[in-house]
């Protein structure tokens, strides 16, 4: 059952949706966090396939307060994004017909005018509403997220947040000064043909090794950024098959288990 609930973050409401899993309580907990295109049946998709694993997930809209984006379609976004990203923008645009250009350049207008200044308090707070639930087990909480919601990851963990994993899809991974702050067992999925992030991730891994904690990374061959969404162009079936089952027993590992980096302790 998907349950829409809402709650005060710095700059104003935050929508969110919480999935709970059955079983008795408390539940370790996964905080599920967004692609650029938003909270999607994709998503929620996603988040019910983590229900049945067995954890309470929480999947707060990071465009909650976001007028331009609630004016778009998921439709829309999905296929302008890819547009307004590449440096051949204006090649691409010219070559739609006249009502997928306007369509286009509404996403592009949105995409480049977003404020992301939110996002990262609204991922603290939706953090620290799952800890403050009686529901749930503090001590095995972790972060996923997707492209933003990766970077948002990456800064949770970076952050010194405290929680027992994190796993990253093709978003940045932890500034390197940061690395010694992260507590906890780093995960990621990385697209090959994603200029944009992957070159970055080798320094990234590095520097998280010399500061004494744990970041696996996988990057799948011949894939592009977005390949884990079923609903996108760029969808690679088995490459999102085998991210799947690598990110599953990863948070059976670190979550059921219980086997996580603590504050102050090396790699495991």
């Amino acid at each position: 059952m998907l349950d829409p609930i809402n709650f005060r973050g710095r700059f104003g409401r935050i929508n969110a949706t919480v999935l709970r899993p059955s079983g008795s309580a408390p539940h370790p907990a996964v905080l599920l966090l967004q692609e650029g295109i938003g909270v999607t049946p994709h998503l929620l998709r996603v988040a019910e396939r983590l229900r049945d694993e067995h954890y309470l997930v929480l999947v707060p809209d990071l465009y909650s307060r976001d007028l331009a984006r609630q004016a778009l379609t998921e439709q829309e976004v999905v296929r302008g994004i890819p547009i307004a990203r590449s440096p051949r923008r204006v090649e691409l645009l010219e070559a739609l017909s006249p009502r997928e250009r306007a369509s286009a350049e509404r996403v592009a207008s949105w995409f480049d005018g977003r404020d992301d200044s939110s996002y990262f308090p609204d991922a603290q707070t939706s953090l620290a509403w799952l800890q403050a639930q009686a529901d749930v087990k503090r001590d095995a909480i972790a972060a996923v997220g997707f492209s933003v919601g990766g970077g948002l990851t990456a800064r949770l963990a970076a952050s010194g947040a405290d929680l027992a994993a994190g796993i990253i899809f093709y978003g940045g991974g932890p500034e390197p000064d940061s690395s010694p702050r992260v507590r906890c067992p780093l995960q990621g999925h990385y697209a090959e043909r994603d200029a944009a992030v992957t070159p970055r991730i080798s320094g990234v891994e590095a520097a998280l090794k010399a500061a004494g904690r744990t970041f696996t990374s996988f990057i799948y061959p011949q894939t592009e950024h977005g390949f884990f969404n079923e609903t996108r162009p760029v969808y690679a079936r088995g490459a999102a098959q085998l991210a799947w089952s690598r990110a599953v027993e990863f948070l059976r590992q670190q979550l059921l288990s219980k086997r996580f980096v603590q504050a102050g302790e090396g790699a495991t």
